[in-house]
């Protein structure tokens, strides 16, 4: 196994964590329709069930499906600094680098503190640039990479449609195409990467193989989003007028 292909998998490994480590909590609560929340719910003794929910709420509203809204543009851009700064990347990548110490991948990275800054930074300039460069490309071809909740019914039916997706996005007439924007954000990020990473990160084959590492995280992550309300007893939220895979 490549040094890239396990860097890579610590990253997916430590999203997936993430998302998934808030579900327990809502296992203490009876089945319920999530509301929506106006502003923060201040924590009481009288009320810590709904500080909770809201909690999980945030929560899944950023792992869990879009809601079928048109973003704003400024709604777009506080989308994209999440994607790059958010608690997801931020935990995610500091996961992934902690895999790559715990397995010295790569090598040439060697161990310590120092070892583990120079991984995790990478991981989160990976991550930079290849938000930017979908978002960037996602204004120009007005495509909205959110995921959106399937049509589909059955285990099987909702994960083909989640794996779909990652290649996927939204246009304005609200069809889904192929997203020149993400695929494009995956291949200039695994491009871009290998310049400032080790001689194992280098090469076609291993850019290749790194930006399909990364495609294979996205998949698992939106398998994760398409089947994580169930477990937190929120129902789906289904877009109208539009069709699904």
């Amino acid at each position: 196994m490549c040094d890239p292909y396990r860097l890579k998998y610590g990253r997916a490994l430590g999203l997936i964590l993430f998302a998934v480590a808030y579900s327990p909590a809502a296992f203490s609560q009876s089945p319920q329709p999530f509301v929506a929340v106006a502003a923060p719910v201040t924590l009481t003794a009288e009320a810590p069930a709904e500080h909770e929910m809201y909690l999980i709420h945030k929560v899944l509203g950023m792992v869990g499906p879009s809601e079928p809204a048109v973003l704003t543009e400024s709604e777009r851009f506080q989308q994209y600094l999440l994607s790059v700064g958010g608690p997801v990347p931020l935990l995610g990548e500091a996961a992934a680098a902690g895999f790559g110490q715990w397995t010295d991948h790569p090598r040439e990275w060697g161990e310590g503190w120092g070892a583990y800054g120079e991984r995790y930074g990478s991981n989160l300039a990976y991550n930079g640039v290849r938000q930017t460069i979908t978002y960037a490309a996602s204004i120009a071809l007005h495509e909205d990479n959110r995921y959106f909740p399937s049509h589909s019914h059955g285990f099987w039916g909702r994960s083909r449609y989640a794996i779909v997706s990652t290649f996927a996005a939204r246009r304005p007439d609200g069809q889904q195409a192929f997203s020149v924007s993400s695929v494009s954000g995956v291949i200039g990020a695994s491009a871009i990467s290998s310049m400032w990473g080790p001689d194992s990160s280098k090469g076609y084959g291993n850019i290749a193989e790194n930006a399909g590492i990364s495609f294979a995280a996205t998949a698992a992550l939106n398998l994760v989003r398409e089947f994580l309300p169930d477990m937190l007893h929120h129902p789906r939220t289904v877009a109208s007028g539009t069709g699904g895979h």
